[in-house]
């Protein structure tokens, strides 16, 4: 049975090892998405109206119509997901396991070699700012846990905060005491 750990999360120890319950964190991004399909859907069924009035559809107008239906789907998932979005962490001595689901649909699943797991450390959320080209970008990145497996670098659990972060850790930790370079306590910035 499922136990509240930290935050959202629930967690239970398994035979072998644990398992914990990560939602999607909805907050204001889903009222932001939101009111995002909202306004775009009604821009949308505004502008088809005016487009079917007229006797001659152009091909740059054809092209608009499918990248603005491709952008409302992409919306609609990522709302999908901020609402009913859930990612499930396994981990035992053999293998860590990561699932993602969305509507109860298994959506992703990735499974690591305990072994092969290292420096996992919780990054927080911070702006990000630069240049691409001659333009400046700024970007803000939502807090995560990241670990090393398979000469890559990976990441879940987007969106922790600081006591979620660190309890999940400090559960994994006492299944597998992952392994972490000394040089990671150095480095400033994610």
């Amino acid at each position: 049975m499922l136990e509240k750990l930290a935050g959202r999360l629930k967690w239970e120890r398994t035979i072998q090892g644990i398992h914990i319950e990560i939602p999607a964190r909805a907050g204001g991004v889903a009222v932001f998405l939101c009111f995002w399909l909202v306004f775009w859907s009604a821009c949308g069924l505004f502008g088809t109206a005016r487009v079917s009035a007229g006797d001659n559809i152009e091909t740059g107008v054809i092209v608009i119509a499918v990248v603005w239906a491709l952008a409302e789907v992409g919306v609609a998932i990522a709302l999908i997901w901020s609402l009913t979005g859930r990612t499930t962490l396994t981990v035992d001595q053999a293998e860590m396991k990561i699932q993602r689901r969305i509507l109860g649909v298994e959506w992703d699943t990735r499974s690591f070699s305990t072994r092969s797991v290292c420096n996992l450390r919780y990054v927080p959320a911070y702006w990000s700012s630069g240049f691409a080209g001659t333009e400046a970008t700024n970007q803000y990145n939502q807090s995560r846990i990241r670990f090393e497996a398979d000469d890559k670098t990976r990441s879940f659990a987007s969106g922790v905060s600081d006591i979620e972060a660190f309890a999940l850790i400090d559960r994994m930790l006492e299944v597998y005491n992952f392994p972490k370079d000394r040089a990671l306590e150095y480095i400033g910035k994610p």
